[in-house]
């Protein structure tokens, strides 16, 4: 049986935009003189921004509430486009998208990112208006890994969580989609542009590929099935 809905993640999934967060807030912090070591650096892959805030203490050691974090950040992620390093579709991407579509299949997007992030992106990759809804930091309270989000995207189908499918590339997005109760396909794309890949490890997704081109109505099917017969 072919997916109720299919659930998207957005960084390293749809776009390859790991790097450029994780150094854009890291040259922030600097500039008010936190250096972040490679854990903490890794921790901003795959985490929601409620989460990184509190991870990295940013309260605690800078007195900086969360909507300041993200405004420095994005001012940073601004003068770095400003320099040439733009997000970019990560192979597959659209066509996928588009494939989905046409099969009748809902398509929302399930992020850690902010509601104006995702549209940026969206509009970059040319396909804003093809997904029902997206959702975004701002619309849950726990990020991943906990299944929130996911949890949240099949309510508002009015959907069981163990008819949709969600494709996702970390392994806090994996786990939350798991704790779902969802089948799960990852994506390794984008490994290559992040600094520390332990924290891709997807071995509990159902299907892992190396990269969206990989996935058709055949491998949606078959993963559909997977997870619904374990």
């Amino acid at each position: 049986m072919l997916p109720a809905a299919v659930f998207f993640d957005l960084d390293g999934t749809l776009v390859d935009s790991e790097g450029i967060h994780v150094e854009g807030m890291s040259r922030f912090l600097a500039e008010h003189g936190i250096v972040l070591d490679a854990g903490e650096r890794d921790f901003v892959i795959g985490h929601g921004w409620k989460e990184i805030h509190a991870h990295l203490r940013v309260q605690e050691r800078l007195g900086l509430g969360l909507g300041a974090l993200q405004r420095g950040t994005q001012v940073v992620e601004d003068i770095m486009r400003g320099e040439g390093l733009e997000i970019r579709s990560l192979p597959g991407a659209v066509a996928l998208i588009e494939l989905i579509e046409g099969l009748g299949i809902p398509r929302c997007i399930v992020s850690g990112s902010s509601r104006s992030e995702i549209a940026y992106a969206l509009t970059r990759l040319g396909v804003a208006s093809r997904f029902e809804f997206t959702m975004g930091a701002e619309d849950y309270a726990r990020g991943k890994p906990a299944p929130d989000g996911y949890l949240g995207a099949s309510r508002r189908l009015r959907l069981a969580p163990d008819r949709c499918l969600v494709i996702e590339d970390s392994r806090p997005g994996i786990e939350s989609a798991r704790a779902a109760g969802m089948a799960v396909i990852a994506t390794s794309a984008a490994l290559a542009s992040v600094e520390r890949p332990e924290n891709h490890d997807q071995s509990a997704a159902h299907h892992v590929v190396a990269s969206l081109t990989e996935v058709n109505e055949d491998l949606l099917r078959d993963v559909m099935h997977k997870a619904r017969n374990p």
